[in-house]
Parts: C-alpha cells; structure tokens; sequence
C-alpha cells in the first residue's frame, strides 16, 4: 500500500473512531476538562480545547517518529530487504493483535486498564493554570493507554521514516479532532448502539491495513507475491 493510502486510511480510522469509541471513552474527559474553564467565553472556550487537543496530537506524532525511526533503522523502508519484509511482517501482527483487543476478540483488557497512575497525573493537572493546563492534560491525555492509538502507532510506523510516521499519527489525531471538539462545546451527542457501530467499523478498518502490512511482509520475504493495481502496490 502507498503511503498516502496508509495516511488516507490513519486519517479515516482517527474520524470513524471518534464518532464510535472516542465519544464514548474519552468523551467524559473531555467534559471534565470542560468544567475548569468556568466561564470562559466561547471563543476562548474553543482555544484552550483545541490547545488541549494539539498536545494530545503532539505525543502522538512524537511517538510515531519515534517508532519511525527504530523501523528505518531496522530495514523497514527499504520494501524489498528481507528485514524490511520481516519488520513489515511484525508491525502487521502487532496492528492485528491491538485491534483484536480493541474489537474485544482477543483478552487485552489488563493492559489497557494500566493508566491508573496517568489518570491520577491528569487530576493533578486539572488545578493547573488553563493555558499550561490543558496542553498538559492533552499530552498525558495522548499516553493513555488504548488498543486503537497502539494500532495506529504501529501502522503510522510501517510509513518507514520518522517524517512520514508523524504525518501519518498526524492524520490520525486529526481525525479525531472535530467529534471530540463537538462534544466538549456541548454540540453532539451519539447513541451507544451508534457508538458502538462506528467503533467496531474503526476497528475493521485498521484490522485490514495490519492484514495488509503482513501480506507485503511476506511478499518482501519471497513467500506470496506482491499485488500491483492501476500502477499501486497493494502489498
């Protein structure tokens, strides 16, 4: 898959799961930041969530270049290397395995309940001053732990370079952005069994880019081959 499908698909991935699990599961964070900007105004109301919003964006680029560049380093831009196809092969296992977890296939609930001690540092936060405040509380928002984030880290990895894995966790983050922005203006409310629906379609969704990352691992390694279309590898 080209990079700009894989970025195209982040971006798709970031939207469909904030309509579905987002809303649901950080939702209720974003409201209770919501209630330390007291009377704000809404204009200054929608800076400081959008400066929340942008820290939590940040983290999640900075991690992606980080693991960008520990695959460039393993061999993974380079499409054809055999270490750049058994890289490609382990992100893609490591893609199916967190959205398993996250679609509730596979039993990786433990790990996911593991922030208790970020949760305990984003209340802290909250007595902060606003400006610094809500670009922390974004960034500690970003560390969370959540199978659909640790999907998309490792597929944003695949890209092969720390640039590209940025922009693609970019394209994910900001996905996310107009649902999440909505719900802390007070401007939507979804129902569970919708919620529920468009989460399982985000899962899906970056299921199929982990199926595909391990098809063009195991064609880079000989054992299947690579799939062209209209000028596209697929994998």
């Amino acid at each position: 898959m080209q990079p700009e499908l894989i970025i195209g698909s982040l971006l798709v991935t970031g939207l469909l799961g904030s309509l579905g699990h987002c809303s649901g599961m950080c939702g209720p964070l974003v409201i209770m930041v919501g209630t330390r900007l007291g009377d704000a105004r809404w204009p200054a109301r929608l800076g400081l969530y959008m400066l929340y919003h942008s820290g939590r964006v940040l983290i999640y680029m900075l991690l992606a270049a980080l693991l960008g560049a520990f695959g460039n380093l393993l061999g993974a831009g380079s499409k054809m290397s055999p270490l750049g196809g058994w890289v490609s092969l382990v992100l893609g296992v490591g893609v199916i395995i967190f959205s398993l977890g996250y679609l509730g296939i596979l039993p990786i609930e433990r790990f996911m309940d593991s922030g208790v001690w970020l949760s305990r540092q984003m209340k802290q936060t909250l007595k902060r001053g606003r400006t610094s405040g809500m670009l922390l509380m974004g960034i500690l928002n970003g560390l969370l732990p959540c199978g659909l984030v640790y999907s998309a880290l490792l597929t944003a990895a695949s890209l092969g370079s720390p640039a590209k894995a940025a922009l693609g966790m970019g394209a994910f983050g900001l996905g996310t952005w107009p649902v999440l922005l909505m719900i802390g203006l007070g401007a939507t409310s979804l129902s569970l069994s919708l919620r529920y629906r468009l989460a399982r379609l985000a899962g899906l969704f970056i299921l199929l880019v982990g199926v595909q990352l391990c098809l063009r691992g195991m064609a880079s390694l000989g054992w299947i081959h690579h799939l062209h279309l209209a000028g596209w590898m697929l994998w």
